[in-house]
Parts: C-alpha cells; sequence; structure tokens
C-alpha cells in the first residue's frame, strides 16, 4: 500500500539507484584513503605506492557509478583495499518478491544478476507471512498444498551461505549442542579458533 517514489515499481532502477548511492559513498572513502597515503608514496614507500595505484583504478571505476566488486582486481589487491570497507567490494545477492511464475519483474531481476554474477532469491513475503503465523504441525501442510518444500527464509540463509562461503559446525555436549558459522572447508582444528574466540 505503499506508493513508490518514483511513482512506479522497477527493480532494476531501484538497484541502479542504491548501487549509485552506494558508489558515491565508497567514492569518498577512496579519495580520503588517497589524499592521506599520497604523501608517502611519494616519499617511496612501495606500500603506499600499490595502494595509491590501485586507488586511482577504484576511483575511476566509481566515477562510473560502478561496483568494486566488478573492478577484476586482484586477490592482493582485494586484501590492500580490504581495510577501508567499500561496501561496493562486498558481494551482491537479490531478493525478488511477488511470485514466482508469471513475473516479468522477477525474469528482468534474474536477467540483470546474470550479468552481475549474483544470485537471486525468489520469496513471496504474503506466503512467508502466513507460514510465520501457522502453528508446526500445519506448517508442512501448507507448503506442501502451495508446492514447496520449504519456506523462503530457508532458501535464503542457505543461498547467503553460500555466497559467504560459510558452513555451519556443530558441537555436542552434554549440556547443549551449539552451531558455529566457519568458512566452507575448514578444519576442525580453524573451526575450533571460532570456536574458543
Amino acid at each position: 500500500n505503499v506508493v513508490h517514489v518514483a511513482g512506479k515499481v522497477d527493480p532494476i532502477a531501484d538497484i541502479e539507484v542504491i548501487e549509485t548511492e552506494l558508489a558515491l559513498a565508497d567514492l569518498q572513502t577512496a579519495e580520503k584513503a588517497l589524499h592521506r597515503h599520497a604523501k608517502t608514496a611519494r616519499s617511496g614507500d612501495k606500500e603506499a605506492q600499490r595502494l595509491v595505484s590501485v586507488l586511482e583504478k577504484v576511483i575511476a571505476h566509481l566515477n562510473e557509478a560502478r561496483p568494486v566488486r566488478s573492478l577484476g582486481l586482484s586477490d592482493e589487491d582485494m586484501a590492500l583495499i580490504k581495510p577501508l570497507c567499500f561496501i561496493t567490494a562486498k558481494r551482491a545477492m537479490y531478493v525478488g518478491d511477488d511470485g514466482f511464475e508469471n513475473n516479468p519483474m522477477l525474469d528482468r531481476l534474474v536477467e540483470f544478476a546474470k550479468q552481475r554474477n549474483a544470485p537471486v532469491v525468489a520469496i513471496c513475503a504474503s506466503i512467508e507471512s502466513e507460514i510465520v503465523d501457522l502453528p508446526d504441525e500445519d506448517r508442512q501442510a501448507f507448503l506442501a498444498d502451495m508446492g514447496m518444500e520449504e519456506p523462503g527464509l530457508n532458501r535464503l540463509i542457505r543461498a547467503a551461505f553460500k555466497l559467504l562461503g560459510l558452513q555451519t559446525y556443530f558441537t555436542a555436549g552434554v549440556k547443549e549442542v551449539r552451531a558455529w558459522t566457519v568458512a566452507i572447508g575448514a578444519t576442525a582444528p580453524q573451526a575450533a579458533v571460532v570456536i574458543h574466540t
């Protein structure tokens, strides 16, 4: 019932507006960092020179309102700018609403996300709100009637874990069972570091 600020619903235009805003915020951060490190780079500091070189690429890219993640920086360069916490360097995932079939907006969103190599999770908010209100015994029957195996929230969480390269590591004891979030492929000692810190 809320009227869209532009007077019409267009998810692609909304995404582009948000990406532009985030790119502008990152641009400010990059320009401040460039200003801060330029003097050190001119004095011959090799690390600062590398950072300035990467920041110049980042600034040029952000000036075109394109996210840092699409710049194609090497892992070394990404590690170099990681402390700056660029918002547009983070991975993206899109969540579509309002039905799964015969939904031209969702189809456009899926096509848009493919171009950006980002996952899309389709969720129907009205169905999700009904699922939440149901008692546990009725929930599975409702999902089966809707042709779904699980709630959309479960699919969203699983997609987010996959995107971030995370998995759940369980520990069990006499008093409790706990779930910990660790990187996919983490060894037991690496998981122990997460648990004990």
